[in-house]
């Protein structure tokens, strides 16, 4: 029995020993305690949102993290990462970054998905002034404008509030939806806390808020110049002159120092209507001081203004020039 005993104790130990090949087994030289992770990214409406980086970081004392990138179909995947407790990261420009912590479990692949929230994205902005002499009362208007195409890719009803401060000035300025994706507003200069001269080549800082509280804010952009010009004047015809239904506008201009053109404007005075724009002409050389009317104007009061314009879309427009169109 002794020896029959001696014989088995090897068989038995070895028959209940652990198997050394397997990868469950921690122990095991097979065991690798690695996993996979994949997901999607797409935004609120449910588009993909391609190139999205996704970071996953191991809460344990590895400092070792692991990085990809969402491809065209917003989908991504990290095929060999610690089963362990990790902080996985969703993150792209123009997009509010997403995080999850999940426990990845040994060689059981882990599905993790993530919605991002779009921001608001500033495509164009344009901040000019103009000036203007009127006749009746005699005073001049000068104002400033800012223009902002601002987009929201999960539509424009996200966008709750768009704003501009400038630099030094208590002044916050609203601007207003006008179309498509645009917003815009007018300022007086005499309702701002200094002079338009004043704020030429300082900071005017656009920010917008959507509707979960997200700001964005634009780098900041400048008025270049303010084209204040009392001497830019309607020659002839004025005064109530008659003229032809094809008249020749003169005026009179400063010497500019800076790149410019001229326009012109004439409107029709339907008395006791307001006035209306009949013909506007672009681009006049700044050579010009004339300009012959190619259009026929009706019979009946006109009024016409010359205006002055530079490369950064900034202008002044003279006080108007009356006249009577009669014809022949």
């Amino acid at each position: 029995m002794g020896k029959w005993l001696k014989l088995l104790l090897p068989i038995l130990f070895f028959a209940c020993s652990p198997e050394r090949d397997n990868p469950y087994d921690p122990k095991s030289d097979f065991y690798t305690n690695r996993t996979q992770i994949s997901g999607t990214c797409k935004n609120r409406i449910m588009i993909p949102v391609s190139g999205a980086k996704i970071t996953l970081l191991p809460l344990a004392k590895s400092p070792l993290s692991l990085q990809t990138f969402t491809n065209d179909s917003g989908s991504y995947e990290i095929p060999d990462c610690p089963a362990e407790s990790v902080l996985v990261i969703a993150e792209k420009d123009g997009f509010v970054t997403e995080s999850s912590q999940v426990l990845l479990k040994v060689y059981k692949p882990e599905t993790l998905n993530f919605i991002l929230e779009a921001l608001p994205k500033f495509l164009t902005t344009e901040v000019t002034s103009y000036y203007c002499l009127l006749s009746y009362p005699p005073y001049d208007s000068t104002v400033l404008v800012i223009n902002s195409e601002i987009t929201d890719d999960e539509g424009q009803g996200d966008i709750t509030t768009v704003f501009a401060t400038i630099d030094g000035l208590p002044d916050t300025l609203p601007l207003f939806f006008q179309s498509a994706n645009f917003y815009t507003n007018s300022f007086l200069e005499t309702n701002l806390s200094e002079n338009l001269d004043n704020i030429v080549g300082r900071d005017i800082i656009l920010q917008v808020i959507d509707r979960f509280g997200n700001k964005v804010t634009m780098a900041p952009c400048q008025l270049i110049r303010v084209i204040r010009d009392n001497t830019l004047e309607t020659v002839t015809p004025a005064g109530g002159e008659v003229v032809s239904p094809y008249p020749i506008l003169r005026w009179r201009s400063a010497n500019y120092l800076f790149n410019h053109s001229f326009f012109c404007e004439i409107y029709y005075v339907p008395t006791p209507l307001p006035p209306v724009l009949c013909y506007r002409y672009e681009n006049i050389p700044a050579g010009d001081s004339s300009f012959l009317v190619t259009d026929s104007l009706i019979d009946g009061f006109h009024y016409w203004q010359i205006g002055v314009r530079d490369s950064y879309g900034n202008w002044a427009k003279s006080a108007p020039g009356v006249f009577f169109v009669q014809s022949r």
